[in-house]
């Protein structure tokens, strides 16, 4: 599998202006994206994930460092250009123009005319599920078929590498849903797709690898297998009350779900599967279930989110 994505110790620094302090932005970063992968960009407002982003755009340049795209490290050729579709976070389009005239638009800026364009036309819809609309007021479309439009408009060059920014946030989950498949399907035609987004339960869905940024800097990368790790047993039982329940707490059994005396019991990992079950019958819980739960990408992000914090509290 070929690199889509690489740098190479990659800094952003934004000066300040009257003798402020500068600010740090991406702190040597080493991000690599596979080619024909969907890779999930995290992190916290202002970790720098839209610097990042605008830097493999050549919206902006890095202070030092380097970037590589597609075997090219000249990521302001009109081939590396072409080869990029970008779906911006909360994207505006004319609303009196037509679904299709955003398209010829965007096309005629890639270059494209004639029987070519509206061929590309033609073909983005239908990848999207928008042929219908094509002839509509952008005024008269839902959010979810907006994006949907956007999407469009980033495919229209046909390129390798699509980067979205946020693609389903404040959607309904229908199109959710759609948009998810949608990302799927392209990455199944052989596209690469790099995502910022804070949903991260779509992100977990779909992605094969995944990278955290903190204050600039990449805490983790790698595959959602190797990532998730982390195996807990969840028990559910009846029976219970406040005072079971904490007694079970300083045991190490968490409550995760309550509805009246029915819970749901997180058990965390490392501890002996009999003695929790022991525990529960001891305080009066009836047992109705047990299985095993891996860690949430969720979970997972508050986790490395959570140390790199405490990290920070401890160096200052």
């Amino acid at each position: 599998m070929s690199v889509a994505i690489q740098t190479s110790d990659l800094n952003k620094v934004y000066e300040s202006a009257f003798g402020g302090q500068d600010v740090h932005a991406l702190r040597d970063l080493n991000l690599t994206v596979q080619g024909g992968e969907i890779f999930a960009y995290l992190g916290p407002n202002g970790s720098g994930k839209t610097t990042t982003i605008k830097m493999l755009l050549g919206l902006i340049f890095p202070t030092s460092g380097g970037i590589e795209i597609l075997g090219s490290k000249d990521i302001t050729s009109a081939r590396v250009k072409r080869n990029i579709g970008y779906l911006p976070e909360g994207a505006y389009y004319p609303d009196f123009l037509r679904g299709e005239e955003i398209l010829r638009y965007y096309g005629q800026l890639y270059g494209l005319r004639g029987a070519e364009l509206s061929r590309r036309i033609d073909a983005v819809l239908q990848t999207v599920g928008m042929t219908h609309a094509r002839k509509r007021l952008l005024r008269g479309y839902s959010k979810g078929m907006r994006q949907r439009i956007g999407i469009a408009q980033a495919l229209i060059s046909d390129p390798q590498i699509l980067i979205f920014d946020e693609p389903t946030t404040g959607l309904d989950p229908i199109a959710r849903k759609e948009i998810r498949d949608i990302m799927a399907n392209l990455r199944d035609q052989g596209k690469t797709l790099l995502i910022s987004s804070h949903e991260l339960l779509e992100v977990e869905l779909i992605s094969n690898r995944v990278g955290i940024l903190f204050e600039g800097v990449l805490r983790v990368q790698g595959t959602i297998s190797e990532l998730l790790t982390n195996r807990e047993m969840v028990i559910e039982a009846e029976g219970a009350n406040a005072q079971s329940l904490a007694a079970l707490l300083g045991r190490g059994i968490a409550t995760e779900d309550q509805i009246g005396n029915r819970v749901r019991l997180r058990v965390a990992e490392g501890m002996n599967s009999y003695e929790a079950l022991e525990l529960c019958k001891s305080h009066g819980l009836t047992l109705s279930g047990v299985h095993p739960r891996r860690e949430t990408l969720e979970e997972l992000f508050v986790r490395v989110v959570g140390a790199a914090e405490a990290e920070r509290r401890l160096a200052s």
